[in-house]
């Protein structure tokens, strides 16, 4: 299974770039399309980042201004690279980054754009430090290149939901697990066989190494596959915590964000061929495809107009923004069956 990371680059592309360089010249060679490989420190490479980020300017109000804005970041910050030595950032202060061990085992000489390798060591920090999961009770370490959890209203909300839930409790699947924490969940709340899909090699290395973590692994298996990945025994729960809003998809993460067109059509009918008589369709939704996507179809009520499944209930929760912000964003719990 090979895991995502960023490309590794010849340090021989780029031009290299001496500490004593005008931070403005350098940025402007950037934007004319130069690739400058830093001989400094790292401290010099992530001021100049900073110079780079303000001279394009604030992300645009709307959605579409917003991925014009990052893919815009992406390739004009790619262009400046960092040499990377033996699994060591060779820069002077540069931090020590342990998934260039893990994601380039054999490669020894060669260069990263600074933008990703700043990635790297904030997914580096966040998995050795883990991710306190209120609803499991303990923390989860999400593996590099895997969206983590940044709020727990939904979490919480599914987990409410599991606390109501009266039906067999044989086997169930977690179709996009990305870190595991609904397979988790799920297994907390009874399942005897648990099965965690997800597309993404890292998501799937990462739940394998949460599972090795415990002292006592619960009954979840984890597959690379594509939504429910095909054939297998009947479930008595699918659960999907899909992407809220729609839109292109640029790069993994991507993918834990934004959903395109056909996703919704193929997991309803993935599901309806593994669901058991009596079983439930749980999504873990948002309202937030109301607010800024008020013209695209709802993935969720398109379905159930077809008559397939019907909606048992919908559960909310409000949303609580960071201080000093506002939002009317509500996450949802929706539990279908068959109709």
């Amino acid at each position: 299974m090979q895991l995502l990371r960023p490309e590794p680059l010849p340090r021989q592309g780029a031009k290299p770039l001496s500490a004593e360089a005008s931070p403005d010249r350098a940025v402007a060679r950037l934007l004319a399309g130069e690739h400058l490989l830093l001989t400094g420190s790292y401290r010099e490479g992530v001021a100049l980042l900073d110079l780079l980020r303000a001279r394009l300017g604030p992300p645009g109000e709307d959605n579409p201004a917003r991925r014009a804005s990052r893919r815009a970041w992406r390739e004009v910050s790619g262009r400046l690279l960092a040499p990377v030595l033996n699994h060591r950032v060779a820069l002077d202060g540069a931090p020590v980054v342990g998934f260039l061990a893990e994601l380039y085992p054999e490669a020894r000489d060669f260069a990263l754009p600074l933008a990703e390798v700043q990635d790297l060591n904030r997914a580096w920090n966040r998995y050795k430090r883990g991710t306190q999961i209120a609803a499991l009770g303990y923390r989860i370490h999400p593996f590099y290149g895997v969206y983590a959890p940044s709020r727990a209203e939904h979490l919480e909300l599914f987990a409410t939901w599991l606390s109501g839930y009266r039906g067999p409790r044989q086997v169930a699947v977690d179709v996009g697990t990305g870190s595991g924490v609904l397979a988790l969940l799920i297994a907390k709340a009874g399942f005897a066989e648990v099965l965690a899909t997800d597309l993404n090699p890292n998501a799937v290395e990462g739940v394998r190494r949460q599972l090795a973590r415990a002292t006592e692994p619960p009954p979840v298996s984890v597959r690379q596959a594509d939504l429910l990945g095909g054939a297998g025994p009947l479930a008595d729960l699918i659960a999907f915590n899909p992407p809220w809003t729609e839109g292109p998809i640029d790069t993994p993460l991507d993918a834990a964000l934004y959903y395109p067109p056909d996703l919704f059509p193929r997991f309803f009918d993935q599901a309806l061929a593994r669901l058991s008589p009596e079983g439930r369709v749980v999504l873990v939704f948002s309202d937030v495809i109301r607010l800024v996507q008020p013209d695209s179809p709802h993935p969720i009520d398109a379905e159930l107009a077809r008559g397939r499944l019907r909606l048992v209930q919908r559960l909310r929760r409000k949303v609580h923004p960071p201080k000093g912000s506002r939002t009317r964003e509500r996450v949802e719990v929706w539990e279908l069956a068959r109709a």
